[in-house]
């Protein structure tokens, strides 16, 4: 027979940085509400500073040594087996998490598994006949993924920004002392649907620079790189940090600043982990496909209105027109004055 009560379940929940960023909201909300649960979360390693606002997580890293090949899911099936759980939630529907899961229903264990919003997404970025819909946050699937386990609670108040207690040692280095304002910038992708243009971007960190203390540049990758350091040679106040932060540090870095700038990436979610308010950039995906970020203000969601849009639900779909004229045409101006709205500088 199923147990009616849990006392200890296990949460998978694999993926991307964005994809896990966005649960972490709704496990503040069910560790509130159930201080006696015993949680278990399946991640990878690299992923476990997201849950550090988190208290009394136990964790199971699917990406260590011993779980690697069929052996080790083996092995891993049989860890999660000895954890004697008494539900399991996948958050991730991947194959991994389908096949964990799944073994365990004989054993008479609750299981529920977050359904896709596949379908609903071709629907939003089809060529023609959009379905305009806002689809439902990854936050709210969670929570009522829990709900369905016999776990219902509301979902807690946004992270609010709070007056850093320090400054993390690497920021001491490059910035110094925090005075004044100081703000972040991710303009640039590996896709080109949700890429800044290279010309807006510069033009965007001159005007920042020119007008806060301190610019950030984030970014993950050789392009972002080498973009980053160009304008740290051409601006004083400009500091590139792209691939220079281990993703806790990169955490802390977002805390202290009083505004970021970020296309639809991983920039966004983890600034809403941290209480810091984003101007976001929308070129071929479109906030209805997720959100703009669980507790951000969506009036700083800067988009264009186009019948082709949203034209993709990642941005690696090739422009229709090969222009792409959602991008261009927002202006580093219009940026500029959303980010001077927020920080309250005229």
């Amino acid at each position: 027979m199923v147990k009616t009560t849990i006392e200890h379940i296990l949460i998978i929940r694999l993926g991307t940085l964005s994809s896990v960023a966005m649960c972490v909201h709704a496990l503040r909300g069910l560790v509130r509400d159930f201080p006696t649960l015993r949680i278990t979360v399946l991640t990878q390693s690299e992923w476990q500073p997201l849950f550090r606002e988190v208290e009394g997580l136990e964790f199971l890293f699917a990406d260590e040594p011993c779980y690697k090949g069929l052996a080790g899911k083996l092995r891993l099936w049989r860890t999660i087996q000895q954890l004697g759980v008494d539900a399991i939630a996948d958050l991730s529907a991947t194959s991994l998490s389908r096949l964990l899961s799944l073994s365990f229903t004989p054993w008479r264990r609750k299981v529920a598994r977050l359904e896709s919003h596949r379908l609903e997404g071709k629907a939003l970025t089809r060529k023609y006949r959009k379905v305009m819909v806002q689809l439902s946050p990854m936050a709210s699937r969670s929570r009522d993924l829990f709900s369905s386990l016999g776990l219902p609670f509301c979902m807690p108040a946004p992270v609010r920004r709070k007056r850093p207690t320090h400054i993390p040692s690497l920021v001491e280095i490059l910035a110094g002392e925090k005075k004044g304002n100081w703000v972040g910038i991710a303009p640039l992708s590996h896709h080109n649907g949700t890429c800044y243009p290279l010309p807006h971007s510069a033009r965007l960190v001159e005007l920042l620079s020119s007008r806060y203390s301190k610019v950030f540049i984030f970014g993950d990758g050789e392009y972002q790189r080498q973009f980053a350091e160009g304008m740290q040679e051409l601006h004083p106040n400009v500091i590139s940090v792209a691939g220079r932060l281990s993703l806790a540090e990169l955490l802390d870095v977002l805390s202290i600043l009083d505004a970021v700038v970020s296309i639809d990436g991983d920039i966004l979610r983890l600034c809403s982990l941290v209480g810091t308010p984003v101007v976001s950039l929308w070129g071929a995906t479109h906030p209805f496909l997720e959100s703009s970020g669980y507790g951000q203000n969506p009036d700083n969601a800067i988009q264009k209105t186009m019948p082709c849009r949203p034209c993709s639900t990642n941005g690696r779909h090739r422009c229709l027109f090969g222009s792409y004229e959602c991008m261009h045409s927002i202006t580093p101006e219009e940026v500029f004055r959303r980010v001077k709205s927020i920080t309250g500088r005229g």
